[in-house]
């Protein structure tokens, strides 16, 4: 068994990715994969309790690292939430009064600060009633989560989130503003984007469709007093480019000695 044993870092990173529900044969080379990366949190999206998810979260306790996942039931998706550092289950996905598995949520302790890492997939929808109903239940749920759990001194707030910046490059008809109405809303918890916030001009996309149009899907919004600690945010298409998932990670970076 090998364990990860890691002092108090200055610098603090995490990856987020959408996983894309994979098989336990993709699963396996997802693992090997991720094992080599340095990032001290890892936040994957689009889980079940399916084999391929289960193996990722023992392959991981096996390696010695904290691992939660929100396991769904039936066919839902959950989230799996990997860390080198001791971690403990913190309860907003408690206030979530819907579909309460798309997110998890932890808190850790480094060098004196403490951080909720809220990680969350939010479902994608067709033109479909139903579907369009279970988006915006769940956006809705999100919002009065965030209205009603106890605020944190530093919150990230990270994952697929399946809505698009208002102002996203190319611009899509088929979104509608109660999307962007929630990426808006964000602003009012004291979240800001931060990809967007680092690199206002850049055109990214974390999932690319047949036709080769992109769409700027998975996001990680900080709490304002952490933004200025944040070193760098971009999106990693490697992942993508070797068909691990179709989509691309969202790499963030923090320098914890700034003050």
């Amino acid at each position: 068994m090998e364990i990860k044993s890691v002092s108090q870092p200055k610098n603090f990173s995490l990856f987020c990715w959408n996983i894309a529900n994979p098989s336990v044969r993709r699963a396996g080379r997802q693992a090997e994969w991720l094992r080599k990366r340095p990032e001290d949190v890892i936040v994957l999206t689009e889980a079940k309790q399916s084999e391929g998810c289960i193996f990722l979260e023992r392959y991981f306790q096996v390696y010695g690292y904290n691992v939660v996942f929100s396991k769904p039931e039936k066919k839902e998706f959950g989230v799996i939430i990997v860390s080198k550092h001791p971690l403990t289950p913190n309860n907003f996905s408690v206030y979530v009064d819907y579909l309460q598995a798309r997110v998890a949520s932890v808190k850790l302790n480094l060098l004196n600060y403490e951080l909720e890492i809220i990680g969350i997939y939010v479902p994608s929808r067709d033109s479909s009633h139903e579907k369009i109903d279970k988006k915006k239940r769940f956006l809705k749920s999100l919002i009065n989560a965030l209205e009603t759990a106890p605020p944190p001194s530093r919150r990230i707030f990270c994952g697929d989130l399946n809505v698009l910046e208002p102002n996203h490059v190319p611009h899509y008809p088929f979104f509608e503003e109660w999307e962007y109405d929630f990426y808006r809303s964000l602003a009012k918890y004291q979240l800001k984007d931060t990809f967007r916030c680092l690199q206002p001009l850049i055109q990214e996309y974390s999932w690319v469709g047949r036709t080769g149009d992109g769409y700027r899907y998975d996001h990680c919004f900080v709490s304002e007093n952490l933004l200025p600690l944040v070193k760098k945010c971009y999106y990693f298409h490697e992942p993508r480019e070797v068909r691990l998932s179709d989509h691309s990670a969202l790499i963030c970076e923090f320098n914890f000695s700034t003050k």
